[in-house]
């Protein structure tokens, strides 16, 4: 069957961990999405990266792998795009993927928590003219104001229930330079790769 509509699930992933991998299972089985693009920021706009960009693509790669799951696909147009001086704001990401697929329809994954900040974005506006929008709740999760606010704009937003997980990219990069164990965080593949590249000590 054709794929209809398209996940898009974009992040620094500085490092990818096991709530990454939960969220991008549980939105494309309860949103029944027949493939979810993992795009890897080159470097993010709003934040700082720790990693380079070549590392965290490697480690999102790995990770992917491990799901054996033919609707994950990696993603590196952004790496790419900022490597050759160009933006990695999500409009102009979702630009370039409605010139490559013109006949699908794109579904932004985010947590409750970025979305607070949805406003933010370079073109907000005519992002949510563009595209749906996969918020990962907690269980019961009732909405907030900044999705109310935001659909008031026009955008469609669809609530995806999640058990609740504390493991952050943070985390991860304080335990790697305190020389803890991060097995039970991220797949094996990726935490071999972490420590045979020295990464985050």
């Amino acid at each position: 069957m054709a794929v209809k509509r398209i996940g898009l699930f974009g992040g620094r992933f500085d490092p990818v961990h096991r709530a990454h991998l939960a969220i991008a299972n549980v939105v494309a089985d309860q949103l029944n999405l027949g493939e979810i693009r993992w795009i890897v920021s080159g470097e993010a706009e709003h934040k700082s990266v720790i990693a380079p960009a070549a590392d965290r693509l490697e480690l999102v790669r790995l990770a992917v792998d491990t799901m054996r799951d033919p609707r994950m696909v990696v993603d590196d147009r952004e790496i790419r795009a900022k490597a050759a001086g160009g933006s990695n704001y999500t409009a102009d990401t979702l630009k370039s993927l409605q010139q490559e697929f013109p006949t699908k329809k794109f579904i932004w994954i985010l947590g409750e928590d970025q979305l607070q900040d949805f406003k933010t974005w370079s073109r907000w506006q005519w992002l949510v003219t563009q595209m749906e929008f996969a918020v990962c709740g907690r269980p019961g999760s009732k909405g907030s104001d900044a999705a109310r606010e935001l659909s008031t704009h026009g955008a469609k937003i669809q609530w995806v229930e999640i058990a609740p997980d504390t493991v952050s990219s943070t985390q991860i990069r304080q335990a790697v330079a305190g020389g803890e164990s991060i097995a039970d965080l991220v797949p094996t593949p990726v935490a071999d790769y972490i420590l045979k590249h020295r990464l985050y000590q």
